[in-house]
């Protein structure tokens, strides 16, 4: 009896933490998607969801919500107003959810999240048509040169895909008309119907009309080419000398859900990233791993946003 008394004692003096099994979700999870079905983002929530799923990593259901508009900013204000702390809500979160409030400074978005883990990087890739007339970026920039300013237009996809165009401007001194939509899908359909010249996005989101020869690569913005692409030459090969950026895509929950629920969701999200699952999408869709646990992933957004605002300085 002594020995149970004094057990007793030593149970009650421990934290509450320690005697705690940890949070999990015990009701619905929304896995909330703030761009439009078909794009970079959207593809990427849904490998991530499939994954949750087929592995059963997470024992309630998640349900995928696409929230676009205003470059993540109306999909983060829904979360915001009506998931406001809750634990049981995911956000897709990339580099078009940072800049956006860079270039607008009145749309929240990344201030309204707890940023939890980065899955993945995407580099930049200069798409026109399958038929379109010009078979190399010098063929592109040469045309534009003859023309009036903001002849030649480019689809974007949201303020990450808008960047890059303006860094190809810089780097070109050429003026673009940057035709805005609100996912890399709605970009790509611009592109294939004509309304476009031209488009700047990630592979993932063009690879199944790159294979089907519905759209051509003319470049690729980073030091070196694709394994997968290697007829694809890098911008600078080619003279243009555009400064390297890419895509950054992770999973973050509402900015006041406790540190608990963080920490569940990102051993979740690491689960997510050692599946071979992932690692077979990224290879398909040309996309380099990237797991950023959040303490590092912190650090490694406040880099990007550093390099973003140099980049729109420039």
């Amino acid at each position: 009896m002594r020995c149970l008394t004094r057990l007793l004692w030593l149970l009650a003096a421990l934290p509450l933490a320690a005697l705690a099994q940890g949070w999990k979700p015990t009701k619905d999870v929304e896995f909330v998607i703030p761009f439009a079905v078909g794009g970079g983002a959207d593809l990427m929530a849904r490998v991530i969801h499939k994954i949750m799923v087929d592995e059963k990593l997470v024992p309630v259901p998640v349900a995928l919500v696409n929230r676009p508009g205003g470059g993540g900013a109306a999909g983060i204000g829904y979360v915001a107003a009506s998931r406001k702390g809750d634990p049981h809500t995911l956000i897709l979160i990339n580099g078009t959810t940072q800049i956006t409030p860079i270039m607008n400074p009145n749309a929240k978005t990344l201030t309204e999240v707890k940023p939890v883990m980065n899955l993945m990087l995407d580099d930049f890739v200069f798409f026109v048509r399958a038929d379109a007339p010009w078979k190399s970026l010098g063929d592109f920039i040469k045309d534009a040169k003859s023309k009036p300013a903001k002849s030649m237009a480019f689809s974007a996809g949201g303020t990450t895909d808008t960047m890059a165009v303006t860094v190809l401007s810089k780097a070109t001194g050429v003026q673009y008309n940057i035709v805005s939509f609100n996912s890399g899908g709605e970009a790509l359909t611009a592109l294939l119907g004509g309304h476009v010249q031209a488009s700047m996005g990630n592979p993932l989101e063009f690879m199944g009309q790159l294979q089907a020869g519905k759209v051509r690569a003319l470049g690729v913005v980073r030091d070196s080419r694709f394994a997968a692409l290697p007829d694809v030459p890098t911008f600078k090969e080619q003279g243009v000398a555009a400064p390297n950026f890419q895509m950054w895509r992770g999973v973050a929950i509402p900015k006041d859900a406790p540190d608990e629920a963080a920490a569940y969701w990102e051993g979740v999200m690491k689960k997510v990233a050692a599946s071979p699952a992932l690692a077979n999408y990224f290879k398909e869709n040309v996309a380099q791993a990237a797991p950023i646990p959040s303490k590092d992933f912190h650090a490694f957004l406040a880099n990007q946003e550093k390099l973003y605002r140099e980049l729109l300085g420039k």
